[in-house]
């Protein structure tokens, strides 16, 4: 029943989110971080605790519960412990730092390639 929710859940804010995408026309950059900043407000007013309870790991997936990390993270930071922040941003750079190691892997594929042989 767990995945059942979980599928649920995340399905549905995943089909809100293309929704938005398909209907505003705006880019993707702009709706994932309207996602992000909507999982934030969501923690502060309280809604993601439920969520969570009914989906637990279908809104862990997601930029909302990307939005509830940096939520809780700022809480933490701010009454003293920066070791949740400095946990989650390690975790940003490692995943940049990832990201960009691909780029410049892929791109020296392409880049030879592309090349012309003489």
């Amino acid at each position: 029943m767990t995945y059942l929710q979980a599928f649920l859940l995340g399905g549905a804010l995943c089909l809100l989110t293309q929704l938005l995408f398909r209907t505003t026309k705006r880019a993707i950059v702009t709706v994932l971080t309207l996602a992000y900043c909507i999982g934030i407000l969501m923690t502060a007013m309280g809604w993601m605790a439920p969520l969570s309870d009914f989906g637990q790991c279908g809104m862990y997936l997601l930029l909302i519960g990307g939005g509830e990390a940096a939520y809780w993270g700022m809480v933490s930071l701010l009454q003293g412990n920066p070791s949740d922040i400095l946990r989650y941003l390690a975790l940003v750079v490692f995943c940049f730092a990832i990201g960009i190691g691909g780029g410049f892997l892929l791109h020296g594929k392409r880049k030879r390639k592309i090349a012309p042989k003489p």
